[in-house]
């Protein structure tokens, strides 16, 4: 059973092993009283940042990504708690949409959004025959 599944039905009757609740405490710690920052530079994006002014999540309106900080948060989900990336963007899309009320379609971390960036542009420039 997936995280998300076992995380609702936790919410009704606790089924979560330690595991999973640590996991999902690491989550909430990281995403629960984020102040909403839009910049100049940046007007199709929402900024989240925590109370040192640290960035932690970018809502893409433009292209509806969520970027996730990578250090000391989606690489804590991969190798201390060893998800997977499907399993950090399910658990991260619920998570949100729960604290923060907005859906997020694609959650990535900024090192996928950079080789997404790059497999776009050697698509863009290859020649077609």
């Amino acid at each position: 059973m997936n995280l998300v599944r076992k995380y609702k039905i936790h919410r009704l009757s606790p089924c979560l092993n330690e595991k999973e609740i640590e996991i999902i405490t690491f989550i909430e710690s990281k995403i629960k009283g984020l102040k909403l920052v839009k910049k100049d530079d940046y007007p199709k994006s929402t900024f989240y940042v925590n109370s040192d002014d640290k960035f932690i999540l970018e809502q893409d309106d433009k292209n509806g990504w969520l970027r996730v900080r990578h250090k000391d948060f989606w690489e804590v989900l991969e190798k201390k708690h060893l998800l997977k990336q499907t399993e950090i963007e399910d658990i991260m899309r619920y998570m949100v949409l729960m604290h923060l009320k907005f859906r997020a379609s694609t959650p990535l971390t900024f090192k996928m959004m950079l080789y997404q960036k790059r497999l776009i542009a050697l698509a863009n420039a290859t020649p077609q025959i």
